[in-house]
């Protein structure tokens, strides 16, 4: 269940990584740190339980974790990987 397009995501200060499918998103919301989860995560967590469970679209499950990564100010933007 891969994402198209990709989501980058910024890693510190200087490094971005793509999460290009819901396994990468799933396994990037396990190592979140649990003392900044909030309702955000919850619900990126849950659209991509239930993209793997077939509920839902990885298209969907994509759209919502792309909305937790903007809110917790770690997307990158497009034009920044120009």
């Amino acid at each position: 269940m891969e994402f198209r397009p990709s989501i980058w995501v910024k890693e510190g200060d200087f490094a971005f990584f793509a999460i290009a499918s819901v396994r990468d998103a799933i396994d990037f919301l396990d190592a979140w740190p649990s003392g900044k989860r909030n309702s955000f995560y919850y619900l990126a967590a849950n659209s991509l339980q239930s993209a793997v469970a077939g509920a839902i679209e990885p298209a969907e499950a994509r759209d919502v974790f792309e909305i937790f990564c903007r809110e917790t100010g770690i997307l990158v933007e497009a034009k920044m990987l120009d």
